[in-house]
């Protein structure tokens, strides 16, 4: 894609892909992915901002050439020096938009770093969560945290099932049924995400018919927290009713393929995800 500008770990610290939008500067997204790693979705929902006018920057997290290998203690650095040299280039105000395990990271993120004007999470998790190791039917749990900043790993749930037959799973229940491992975790107080310290509006998406991971209890937790703590910016949830954990602007062929709601219900979950953009670009063009 035309003017596009690319970032390394070599010279700027992180490994992200800029795509301008219309040329404007008074915004930016950062857009992060989730547990699949590597920059194919991150691309795809950061060109979406793009194509609709509003500039992004496509962070990756692990799996790359330049990032690590695996969901392991994943430095949080990553963002922070993302924003500090959008900052350079003349984006005034800087949002963030992760997915999944991504929203970890957009919320660890905009916890710290109050230049994070704007936040998105979309089928999110409350705390932190242990990494992940290996690939295909060998992944399993790494005994590490997903993210570190400045060298120390941050407090972790851990997988108290210490072993995925994530294959057996797909036979019996026809889809990619996780939500059993997700579910079975030890949160401690400090394994919670400090979302009371973030400095921005909070958009949440989730998915009542999500089988990875309980997003939408997630959800309603940060909700409920956000609106006893009077917290002073605006927040907002909403539940889809038929999109699956695949909260994306557009569904690759492989999910219709993971997911028995996106089989089912092909006319809702197209409906949902029209509502899906319509509540992202509000959500930066009109709400931040």
């Amino acid at each position: 894609m035309r003017n596009t500008i690319t970032a390394s770990v070599q010279k700027e610290g992180f490994e992200a892909i800029l795509y301008p939008g219309n040329g404007r500067k008074d915004k930016v997204m950062i857009v992060m992915s989730g547990s699949n790693g590597g920059m194919t979705l991150t691309k795809q929902e950061a060109e979406f901002y793009h194509r609709n006018g509003i500039p992004s920057l496509a962070l990756a997290l692990f799996k790359t050439k330049q990032t690590p290998k695996e969901l392991s203690r994943v430095p949080v650095e990553f963002v922070e020096k993302a924003a500090a040299w959008l900052k350079k280039l003349g984006y005034k105000q800087i949002g963030i938009d992760g997915t999944s395990k991504g929203s970890e990271m957009a919320l660890i993120a905009a916890s710290l770093f109050p230049e994070l004007s704007c936040v998105i999470v979309r089928v999110p998790s409350h705390f932190v969560s242990e990494g992940l190791s290996g690939s295909g039917k060998n992944k399993a749990p790494s005994g590490t945290s997903c993210w570190s900043y400045r060298g120390k790993e941050l407090p972790y749930a851990p997988y108290r099932t210490r072993t995925f037959n994530i294959l057996q799973m797909f036979m019996r229940e026809k889809e990619m049924h996780i939500i059993t491992f997700n579910r079975d975790k030890d949160i401690t107080p400090d394994t919670l995400i400090p979302i009371e310290n973030i400095k921005a509006p909070v958009l949440m998406l989730s998915s009542k018919h999500d089988e990875v991971w309980p997003s939408y209890e997630s959800a309603v937790y940060m909700e409920k927290k956000l609106t006893e703590i009077g917290f002073p910016y605006s927040h907002k949830h909403i539940a889809f009713e038929h999109m699956s954990h695949a909260v994306l602007t557009r569904l690759p062929w492989i999910y219709k393929m993971a997911f028995k709601s996106e089989r089912r219900h092909p006319k809702e979950c197209a409906k949902d995800r029209d509502a899906l953009k319509e509540e992202l670009l509000c959500w930066v063009n009109a709400d931040w």
